[in-house]
């Protein structure tokens, strides 16, 4: 008796599952779907990046002679107004040059005014009064040489900035390989980021973005400063600089998430992600007619997470079915449901 039931009730579970898969298969049996009426709406895309935060103005403070350190006037960290004083190097024997300058320089002068008053009496040619003349050019000439080497002797900031940490202490010789400190103007930061080169025509300068850092939830503005004129020819990308006015708690060489969004948004219409439907010819989506469905095949556009720009195969007002699509099928009734 238990194999018969055995057998009976695997008999039952049979015409059970073939019903079943008759009532799927039944053309008259309709379907319920969420249907969306297409409009044309304006239509844009944003695009993501990453980019490095880079400081307003960067420098590495070098002297521009070699000398002996004498004097630090900067702090570590400091912030500093441009053209304040940082170094002193020793100058010692560049003043005694001028010192020495300066005598032969008043003697030459005086030597050339007394040559001009004898130049109208004749009492001396006009050759004399020339090279008398010419050698007080000359030691003006090498005086204003003799400043322009004293002047190197201060190193200033040459815009106003944070400073770093300085490596090198009082009394060390310096060169021009020889680093001080360096100077970052962090009142604005930059922000340098690659796009692929098909969007090089819809970016301009002015043009906002957004950007986010790690380690901070805040999410910054920015807008478009410059663009690069050429594409790189290795990475076939577009290198953009954009410039945040307000950069609270940004530094200089950290990673930024850049979203910008593309220029050339134009009217068009526009369906969920999700009722697009693998086509024979491409891309489709299942159109509402007579409460029947027929299979349409499409051109999208631009594709965002949850909207697809429709180029081509259908107009405002069509009836597209979002939900169920795997129940669907062309000549299918279907029923539409409130979301």
């Amino acid at each position: 008796m238990r194999p018969l039931k055995i057998f009976r009730s695997l008999r039952l579970l049979l015409a059970v599952g073939l019903v079943t898969a008759a009532s799927a298969q039944n053309p008259s049996q309709p379907v319920k779907a969420e249907l969306i009426a297409v409009k044309s709406e304006s239509f844009s895309q944003s695009v993501s990046a990453t980019g490095t935060l880079r400081a307003n103005e960067s420098v590495i403070l070098v002297p521009e002679i070699s000398k002996r350190l004498v004097k630090i006037s900067v702090t570590e960290g400091a912030d500093v107004a441009a053209n304040e004083l940082l170094f002193k190097l020793d100058d010692s024997e560049l003043r005694a040059e001028m010192a020495e300058l300066d005598a032969r320089l008043k003697l030459s002068q005086s030597n050339k005014e007394r040559a001009s008053r004898l130049l109208p009496s004749n009492a001396i040619s006009h050759e004399q009064f020339d090279a008398l003349a010419s050698a007080v050019t000359v030691l003006e000439a090498q005086r204003a040489t003799l400043e322009v080497q004293i002047s190197k002797t201060e190193i200033r900031a040459p815009f106003a900035g944070r400073v770093g940490l300085r490596n090198v202490s009082e009394g060390a010789l310096v060169s021009p390989s020889t680093p001080l400190i360096a100077l970052q103007d962090i009142s604005r930061i930059k922000v340098d980021f690659p796009l692929p080169e098909h969007y090089a025509g819809q970016v301009k300068q002015g043009q906002k973005f957004t950007f986010t850092v790690a380690g901070n939830g805040t999410v910054f503005d920015g807008k478009v400063s410059v663009l690069e004129p050429a594409i790189d020819p290795a990475t076939r990308s577009l290198l953009v600089r954009g410039l945040c006015e307000n950069p609270k708690g940004l530094m200089p060489g950290g990673f930024a998430e850049v979203t910008l969004t593309l220029e050339g948004s134009s009217e068009g219409v526009v369906v969920p992600t999700q009722a697009i439907v693998p086509s024979a010819r491409g891309q489709g989506v299942f159109v509402i007619e007579n409460g029947k469905a027929r299979l349409q095949v499409i051109q999208i556009g631009v594709r965002t997470e949850d909207r697809v720009q429709i180029l081509r195969g259908l107009k405002e007002g069509d009836l597209v079915a979002s939900t169920n699509l795997q129940r669907i099928r062309p000549g299918v009734d279907v029923v539409a449901v409130k979301p």
